[in-house]
């Protein structure tokens, strides 16, 4: 995996933190910092990608917009997921009304 170097000041005291968990548990600052990190930017951008889907699939946000903010391979596929889900409901909509018809 290609790397790229990240720098960052923390206080004193987040320092002396990492120090104690580095001791107690064993393992080097900088990896326990990029597995951290790593955990919550994987979080914080898969809830994201979710809120900006919900956004598509209502129409509140095009397709132009979603690919210059995540790029045209996640905005082919958030549309991909769109048509699936209005295929679904619409094919619900009419099993219900058939279920109705039946019934009635």
């Amino acid at each position: 995996m290609e790397t790229e170097q990240f720098n960052i000041r923390m206080p004193k005291e987040l320092v002396q933190d990492l120090d104690i968990i580095s001791k107690l548990l064993k393992v080097n600052k900088s990896e326990w910092v990029k597995t951290k990190l790593a955990e919550e930017v994987h979080e914080e951008k898969n809830k994201l990608l979710m809120e900006l889907s919900t956004l598509y699939a209502k129409g509140m946000i095009g397709k132009k917009k979603v690919e210059q903010l995540v790029g045209k391979d996640i905005a082919d596929e958030m549309e991909s997921i769109k048509v699936i889900a209005e295929k679904s409901v619409k094919h619900g909509l009419e099993y219900g009304k058939k279920l109705r018809k039946l019934h009635s």
